[in-house]
């Protein structure tokens, strides 16, 4: 219309400059309304009055002029801000990932070397030990460092971090001799026991480290100036890049990695608490140091996606993959080494008509929590992908039978009689009490547990009329025991220490008088349940991890958790000598991290156990902001 000379109408110059609007929201928000407006100035009033008569004439030669001059109005406007917001924020990032690792196994750690180019991480592969290993990016291959039954912690320019004879205590997680190794090779300069994770400054000066010490877990930055304690269990920590900071993660419960991620600065002081996680699975710093980034879900079984957490509580997801994830590093420039994890268990069974282990496994992630007295029926939780946040508990008949959902609840473990079900009542972040459940026909019922935050080895006292657990109150472990109609509970022993990583099935003797628990330094002791002295298991071995007792209530059956194969023994309780009864294995070894939870009849006749498999694929991943 310029062109022509001729006057444009207001209503006209309304619609282009809605088209040009730089704030989104004033711009029309579709084609349907821009035709819209556009339809009701065709009735004359695209120009001034004095010119409409005589463009009346032309009107229908030019509306379809005027209509695809306005779309295209609309559709600059539109490109002009998809450019301005494009130079504000970017564009999406573009992600690559390069596989690092082909092995059968699981990575249980993953650095940059200081050269920027070379990654260091430690492996089990193929069922060996686990050890270190060096590898590029363009290579497919790996080069041990000669540094078996060792994982990694951190790399210095000169010095590698590792834990020497590291001991799993959850998926990827282990406890070990805190020890500095020369890069060039040579032997460790142990320097701490007990370490879960340590980092290294950038230049080596300075060390963060987390270790168990007096039942309690610690941060230290620098090494031996406590910052952070805790009776939960932590780990993962890192050094802010501005070595101003640490962040680590603290988990809720005994054998799990729900948690949240914490950083707090040189003096103790805390900077940000994250959210409860469901899962937790790694943490590094932003290459600024603004953020902390996990591996973690609100919402799924397992963590998929790297979360990023702000200091002041704001959280964005870097990236979201299918399955599970670990966050291992973060470079400098922005680079991670991250894992994709393959996390399954087993659930293996044998009766007295067996000649071999049969296979009860079910779902992703079963774990077998309780055997009934004439092996018969076995009961079982499940918390992984398939079950989803809440866990599923089950049962199940050893025939073979399909299982039975209970609901979403944990630690299942059976009555006396198999006809109810204890079983606790949780989310994967607080207790929430238990749950009482039929096997057949019948209604549930609801048990509080006032004060306690956190239990494990939950059972029914002989004649069923009461349960027993090992309970944390925020102060300590204890042995509780409670009625049925939800009294007060009664701790029953002095403060104890619990297997943070194993649940340890039928604690309580056949005649009720006893419980077998650890003190406060890891040896076995009989508590009477009506008080009184404890009285040393004679022959215990620190490794040693409950099944159940025998039927008789002289001896018990113990086992050990030796990652890929559980020697079961019987030990006399009066004159502490052992008898190995059976090795409990799975057939194929790769991946296979744990054996866990073994559960056995009175009499010896059958027995089961879970075993957790774990398998990884190391990734270079670029391209994240």
């Amino acid at each position: 219309l310029a062109l022509t000379g001729k006057p444009a109408s207001p209503a006209l110059e309304r619609v282009v400059r809605r088209c040009l609007e730089k704030k989104p929201v004033q711009r029309f928000q579709s084609a349907r309304d821009l035709a819209f407006d556009l339809e009701g100035l065709t009735d004359g009033s695209l120009t001034g009055a004095g010119t409409a008569r005589a463009l009346a004439a032309e009107e229908k030669k030019t509306r379809w002029w005027i209509l695809a001059a306005a779309g295209a109005l609309l559709l600059a406007a539109v490109a002009a801000a998809g450019w301005v917001l494009w130079a504000r924020t970017g564009a999406a990032p573009l992600l690559t990932y390069h596989q690092l690792t082909f092995d059968r196994g699981l990575v249980y750690a993953a650095r940059f070397a200081p050269d920027g180019r070379s990654i260091y991480y430690s492996a089990s592969w193929n069922g060996e030990p686990v050890q270190v290993y060096s590898t590029v990016p363009n290579s497919p291959e790996s080069r041990p460092v000669n540094l078996v039954n060792s994982t990694l912690f951190a790399l210095s320019p000169s010095e590698l971090a590792i834990s020497v004879g590291c001991r799993d205590r959850i998926i990827g997680l282990c406890q070990g001799t805190l020890g500095l190794v020369p890069l060039a090779g040579g032997a460790p300069r142990e320097l701490a026991e007990d370490v879960l994770s340590a980092d290294l400054t950038a230049d080596g000066n300075e060390m963060a480290i987390i270790r168990q010490a007096a039942g309690n877990y610690r941060v230290e930055f620098p090494r031996g100036k406590t910052l952070y304690e805790s009776n939960r269990l932590l780990g993962y920590i890192r050094i802010s890049p501005q070595r101003n900071a640490v962040a680590f993660v603290e988990f809720t419960s005994v054998d799990g990695d729900a948690g949240w991620v914490i950083a707090i600065d040189r003096n103790g002081k805390r900077l940000v608490r994250s959210p409860a996680f469901i899962s937790v699975e790694g943490a590094a710093w932003s290459p600024g140091g603004s953020e902390v980034w996990a591996a973690a879900t609100l919402t799924e079984g397992w963590a998929n996606e790297v979360v990023a957490i702000a200091m002041d509580g704001r959280q964005r997801v870097v990236l979201r993959l299918p399955g599970i994830l670990r966050l291992h590093d973060v470079s400098r420039d922005g680079r991670m080494l991250l894992s994709r994890e393959s996390w399954r268990s087993g659930l293996q069974f044998r009766g007295p008509k067996d000649n071999r282990e049969r296979d009860l496994s079910w779902l992703d992630y079963a774990t077998l929590r309780d055997l009934s007295s004439d092996g018969t029926m076995i009961s079982f939780d499940d918390w992984g992908s398939a079950a989803g946040a809440s866990g599923l508990a089950y049962l199940r008949k050893t025939d073979g039978s399909p299982a039975i959902k209970l609901g979403q609840y944990g630690v299942p473990v059976l009555s006396p009689d198999a006809k109810q079900v204890l079983a606790s009542d949780a989310s994967t972040v607080n207790l929430r009490g238990f749950a009482l459940l039929p096997t057949g026909v019948g209604e549930s019922q609801r048990i509080s547990a006032p004060g306690i935050q956190e239990t494990t080895s939950i059972g029914f006292t002989p004649g069923g009329k009461a349960i027993y657990y090992a309970g944390d109150d925020g102060h300590g472990w204890k042995i509780y025991v409670q009625d049925l109609h939800g009294s007060v509970p009664r701790s029953v022993t002095p403060e104890i220490s619990v297997q943070r990583n194993h649940f340890e099935g039928h604690i309580l003797s056949p005649d009720g008088q006893a419980f077998l628990a650890r003190d406060l330094s890891g040896r076995g002791n009989l508590y009477p349940i009506t008080g009184g002295e404890p009285r040393l298991v004679p022959g215990w071995l620190p490794e040693d991890i409950c099944v159940t007792w025998a039927a008789n209530g002289q001896s018990i059956y113990v086992y050990h958790d030796d990652k890929t194969a559980a020697p079961l023994y019987r030990l006399d309780l009066a004159t502490g000598r052992r008898e190995l009864v059976a090795t409990l294995a799975p057939s194929d070894i790769a991946g296979v991290t744990s054996i866990m939870d073994v559960r056995m009849t009175p009499d010896g006749k059958a027995y089961g156990y879970s075993f957790a498999r774990e398998l990884s694929d190391l990734f270079l991943v670029e391209g994240a902001r």
